[in-house]
């Protein structure tokens, strides 16, 4: 089985689940495969990320947003399996292990992660949650969107996707694009994959649409950026999905 690299941006410190009960959740998450973390600094300093010592560090200087974070952490990965996630998550026992097997047990698939939805993508609407309430740990079920907290993808595809768009810089849709790209361009599909465990708590997702962010030496609203970026989709797919 491949070897996995997580890549986690964090911008700030916060409580909690944060990017070192992250790190501590690591070992029985990999169930005894290979596995190391790099994180890539987006604007916060070492010492105040609460960063383990045996981490791969990239520091962005300033923060770049989650896209551009990722895509600095996966270029300083050694994984065969590069699993990208947001720093407010703990990984359960075996979760890791569960989403390379996935992806081994699946060439089809381009992404891979315990949470999915169905979307149209056309009009860029969620349409449902997928559901695998009751199913066998592993069995997959296939989605549109692969949400982007925990998100696991070959080294190969991500390599051939381009990696993430850092267009969408600081944060929303990247995920939305990353699927997009490996399932019409790559013809590949994204999975759910039951049985994951996992505590995520929403940060930026669930903030306040006013909420001010920095980011690349400027500040701005977050609902302008989720405008901003619902229209850069658009054009960039329009007349393809």
């Amino acid at each position: 089985m491949a070897s996995i690299s997580v890549c986690v941006p964090v911008y700030q410190g916060h409580g909690a689940p944060n990017i070192s009960t992250l790190a501590a959740s690591m070992p029985a998450a990999l169930g005894g495969l290979q596995g190391e973390l790099v994180v890539a600094l987006n604007g916060v300093a070492p010492d105040r990320g609460g960063l383990p010592e045996d981490a791969v560090i990239v520091d962005l200087g300033i923060n770049r947003g989650v896209a551009p974070g990722w895509n600095a952490a996966a270029q300083k990965a050694k994984g065969d399996v590069l699993v990208f996630a947001n720093d407010d998550v703990i990984f359960g026992p075996d979760a890791l292990a569960q989403l390379a097997k996935a992806l081994h047990e699946l060439p089809d698939a381009g992404a891979v992660g315990p949470l999915g939805a169905r979307w149209s993508l056309a009009e860029q609407r969620h349409i449902a949650w997928v559901d695998l309430a009751g199913h066998p740990a592993g069995e997959t079920e296939q989605c549109d969107v692969v949400s982007g907290f925990m998100i696991a993808a070959r080294r190969d595809v991500y390599e051939r996707a381009g990696g993430f768009d850092e267009r969408y810089a600081p944060c929303t849709s990247e995920e939305l694009d990353f699927c997009t790209t490996v399932q019409v361009r790559l013809g590949l599909h994204c999975y759910v994959v039951a049985g994951v465990n996992y505590q995520h708590e929403f940060h930026i997702s669930s903030a306040r649409p006013w909420r001010r962010l920095r980011h690349n030496g400027r500040t701005e609203m977050l609902w302008r950026i989720h405008r901003r970026n619902r229209r850069y989709y658009r054009r960039k797919w329009a007349g393809v999905v």
